[in-house]
Order: structure tokens, then C-alpha cells, then sequence
């Protein structure tokens, strides 16, 4: 049998545990990324997993995924001697997606964060890639420095 103080911290627990539920469910903070952001930082972070954790030979095989998330007329801005989506001509060791504007319902502009880590010091550079909406998903255009 519960005693008095028993039922009193047991109902005390529930009242806390009916309370942090409700503010968890009514406090959640809203995302304040427009859904062309949201979809094109998906796109444009799985297309640059697979092309950094891929060598040149294995993305020549793998010719479908590239076309998956690079639009057919893309124009690398890169020199002969630079990678056209690191705009360098060493291959950074990691990424991260930072800014990101719509600049319309079917272009947005998305900040990639490069990496090169080495012993005890990380050099970073950023890249710019465009992307435009093709159909259902979001494809890049174009990758630029600024």
C-alpha cells in the first residue's frame, strides 16, 4: 500500500513530467530557414560527402550521382590547375555548409566552409555555390570565391 507521502511525490512527478511536455510541445522553436535553404543544404551537403569521401577515378564510375546534383550546363569558375568545386588544387580534409540566401523561389546561394587540417594547424577557405531548382530537387550551377 502507498502511504500519503508516497501518493503526494507521485503525483508531484506527474504534474512536473504533464508540465515539461507541454512546454517541450508548445515551445519548440520554428525553423526560420526558407525551405529552399532547408532542401538546398541537404542537396548541396550530400553531393560534397561523396565527392570529398570519393578519388577521381571512383566519381568517373559513379558518373550518375554527379548528375544527380550538378546541372547539366554547369561551368566550373576554376583554373585548369584547381579542383572546380574546392577552387583549389589540393583536396581539403572537410567540410561544413554555412550561410545561405534564397535569392528566388528557384536560386538560392549557399556558403561551403573547406577545411584543410594538418598536424596542429587548420587552414579554411569558403566557396559560394549557386544552385537552382531542375524539376523536384536542387541541382549546382555554379561555385564561386568571393
Amino acid at each position: 500500500m502507498i502511504s500519503r507521502v508516497g501518493k503526494i511525490a507521485m503525483a508531484t512527478a506527474a504534474l512536473f513530467l504533464l508540465v515539461g511536455v507541454c512546454c517541450q510541445i508548445g515551445c519548440s522553436i520554428p525553423s526560420l530557414e526558407s525551405q529552399q535553404c532547408t532542401e538546398t543544404r541537404d542537396a548541396v551537403k550530400e553531393f560534397y560527402s561523396w565527392y570529398l569521401g570519393t578519388d577521381t577515378e571512383m566519381r568517373a564510375k559513379q558518373r550518375d550521382i554527379y548528375e544527380r546534383y550538378i546541372a547539366s550546363d554547369f561551368q566550373p569558375s576554376s583554373r585548369n590547375d584547381e579542383d572546380p568545386f574546392f577552387l583549389s588544387g589540393t583536396t581539403p580534409t572537410t567540410f561544413k555548409i554555412g550561410k545561405c540566401e534564397a535569392v528566388s523561389d528557384t536560386k538560392v546561394e549557399i556558403q561551403v566552409q573547406l577545411y584543410w587540417r594538418q598536424e596542429n594547424k587548420t587552414d579554411q577557405k569558403e566557396v559560394y555555390a549557386e544552385t537552382v531548382r531542375k524539376g523536384d530537387k536542387w541541382v549546382v550551377d555554379k561555385v564561386e570565391s568571393r
